[in-house]
């Protein structure tokens, strides 16, 4: 489908680009030469058409349905001023020879953003429905296209006419001859560092190919293919990354091993390159067209668009989880809040799990497609919002991409001006179109004596949240958090000793992942033991350790706990004091209950494992301890004192 798009009320003169300058006829019948251009536009030959056209006017100047032709072969070219300028000429000439011209020409000043002329030509086109004309018989099939249109049309004027234009100081910035060319470029996405960009170019009528650029000294290198690897002779396109950067899913149609039309596929990536492509397993593709891949962080959910049976109509959007095998599940349509019987395609999950960006023509906005925004509350979608001017046209948009930092935006259209067809641009987007702040962590677990890398698993823990990830092979991990929050970072790795630390995480500010370095101290020391009985130590302490504001007990304690009841059980002179304790941070009536409460959990642990209470004989929580060391980490803790009487 041919996709034309211009920047909203913006006017620009235009003369032809040197690549339309092409090899014509030179005969001088006016006639003939008519007859050339028109099998030049049965081709699609479209700038040997415009070229032929100048010339059969030049030898028939008041030839009306050359002009008509004209209007036609602009259109094309998205040369929209000439375009209305034809048109209206072949008017002047000659009213009665094409309705559909009409249409033709409010589409130019659609485009252009003059509404008041576009629906003016509208109505026209609508007035001589059922009037005699010369091209009535030949032009039918067009008109019926048309008139299908022609309420939409309306409508996306009326929306045009009511914009708010509040955001006129933040402009798109187009990505430059780099990135862009004279062909179609849309749907790119970037590794969360910003160092490379990857997009899809439309390079033939039925070959899209994967695009690759790198950021360079302030800017982005000529971009190549991705190489054999991905790309074939068929379409390869609409690539995202996964966040971390070492993996992007994409579009593949007609390969070997393709269901429907179009399937997703996962490439992988080492040191740049790809390392391997599959088809993703599971539920996820089916017999139609499946595109346009976006995950979630985590790797855990999949959004994307398809034609597929039991939708809305026309593509929707929709969502599948990874299951705990590793293949994708049976995929869920996200609902009519999200879907119309229009089209919904090109879905952006931002680094929050909760912000989801879309293209849509089914819902009101200003034209063939515009960007819309929804958020996920209480478990639901919120009615989308239309990102409007100036990030939207009366043209099609499409892909939108956010990164990091949540500010910049990467976004496909067409505007007056670009390098041609659908272009990249970079535009920052206004505060109330930004996801939730996030931080983008990127971390390493190692040997702290020999620096050697540790496949452990890492719990994060804030409040009533916890994640949990592991780490690969190189002791490395990634997971994307919310902004401004303070966290705890906990490792329980056999042979080393037992990881707690906590530290704040602020909002990125810009597109740099937060880097921790977690380094594991060889556990060389055994525990020591409990008192036995006849023992001549009258006490021993026992400190269980807790996250930053937090009194949930992690595996490690109740391990121990387990142990010291088993412990209990056995012998009949020993009793128990519990003393909690809180650190430095924080008010201080608040960090009495929170040591209060951190006892109060140990004390009930060992109820339930069946510690009579009269053994327990002091439950106590001091607050925060005062002390000139920097590690907070160590007073988050509860001392567990056993004395034999």
């Amino acid at each position: 489908m041919k996709i034309s798009m211009i920047t909203l009320f913006i006017f620009f003169g235009y003369s032809l680009p040197a690549q339309y300058v092409t090899e014509y006829s030179e005969t001088k019948n006016a006639s003939k030469s008519l007859q050339i251009a028109q099998s030049f536009i049965n081709s699609e030959q479209f700038e040997k058409a415009y070229r032929q056209l100048k010339h059969t006017i030049k030898i028939k100047n008041n030839f009306a349905i050359a002009y008509r032709e004209l209007g036609k072969v602009c259109l094309e070219l998205k040369n929209y001023k000439e375009a209305h300028d034809a048109f209206e000429k072949s008017f002047e000439l000659d009213k009665k020879l094409s309705r559909a011209a009409f249409f033709e020409c409010g589409e130019a000043y659609f485009k252009l953003g003059n509404v008041e002329k576009a629906k003016f030509y509208y109505a026209q086109y609508q007035s001589l429905k059922g009037t005699n004309y010369a091209n009535k018989e030949k032009e039918s099939g067009l008109e019926l296209t048309f008139d299908k249109l022609l309420e939409e049309r309306n409508k996306n004027c009326d929306y045009i006419a009511s914009l708010d234009l509040t955001y006129t100081d933040i402009q798109p910035i187009n990505l430059g001859k780099s990135i862009n060319s004279s062909q179609d470029e849309y749907l790119p996405t970037t590794t969360s560092d910003g160092e490379q960009i990857v997009f899809t170019r439309q390079k033939s009528k039925d070959n899209e190919d994967i695009m690759i650029s790198h950021f360079k000294d302030g800017n982005w290198s000529k971009s190549r293919s991705f190489g054999k690897a991905i790309n074939t002779s068929k379409n390869e396109g609409m690539a995202k990354f996964e966040t971390h950067g070492n993996a992007f899913y994409f579009a593949g149609c007609m390969r070997n091993d393709t269901e429907g039309g179009c399937d997703i596929y996962k490439a992988e990536l080492r040191k740049g390159d790809v390392s391997k492509v599959t088809r993703v397993e599971g539920n996820l593709n089916s017999e139609y067209w499946d595109s346009q891949p976006s995950i979630t962080c985590d790797g855990q959910f999949m959004f994307f668009s398809s034609s597929r049976s039991g939708g809305k109509g026309g593509a929707d959007i929709w969502m599948s989880q990874l299951t705990s095998n590793g293949e994708w599940g049976i995929p869920q349509n996200i609902g009519n809040q999200i879907n119309t019987d229009g089209d919904e395609e090109a879905p952006f999950i931002s680094s929050d799990g909760q912000t989801l960006y879309f293209t849509s023509n089914g819902h009101e906005g200003q034209g063939d497609g515009d960007i819309f925004i929804s958020r996920k509350i209480n478990g639901s979608w919120s009615l989308p919002t239309n990102l409007d001017y100036p990030i939207n046209s009366p043209g099609k948009e499409l892909g939108f991409y956010v990164q990091g930092d949540g500010k910049t935006a990467f976004y496909a259209s067409a505007k007056i001006g670009g390098e041609g067809g659908l272009d990249i641009y970079s535009i920052e987007l206004p505060e109330e179109f930004r996801p939730n702040p996030m931080v983008h962590l990127e971390g390493f677990v190692k040997d702290g004596q020999s620096g050697e890398p540790i496949k452990a698993e890492v719990v994060i823990g804030r409040k009533d949240d916890r994640w949990v990830t592991k780490t690969d092979e190189n002791g490395w991990f990634f997971i994307c958090l919310p902004g401004n929050k303070g966290y705890s970072f906990q490792v329980n790795e056999t042979g080393y000793k037992y990881y707690i630390e906590a530290a704040f995480l602020e909002a990125q500010e810009n597109i740099t992942p937060f880097r921790q370095e977690i380094l594991l101290e060889r556990d060389h020391v055994p525990e020591p033991e409990l008192v036995s009985k006849g023992a001549p130590v009258s006490e021993e302490s026992i400190q269980i350790f807790f996250d930053f504001d937090s009194y949930s007990i992690n595996q490690k304690a109740m391990n121990k706990l387990k142990k010291l009841s088993s412990f209990l059980h056995k012998e009949d002179d020993l009793k128990v004091e519990v003393v909690g304790y809180a650190d430095r941070k924080g008010d201080v009536e608040y960090n009495k209950v929170l040591s209060k409460n951190r006892a109060d959990a140990i004390v009930n642990f060992l109820k339930k494992e069946g510690i009579e209470i009269e053994k327990v004989v002091r439950n106590e929580g001091k607050g925060s301890i005062l002390s000139e060391e920097n590690n907070d980490t160590e007073f988050r803790r509860v001392d567990i004192v056993v004395k034999r009487f």
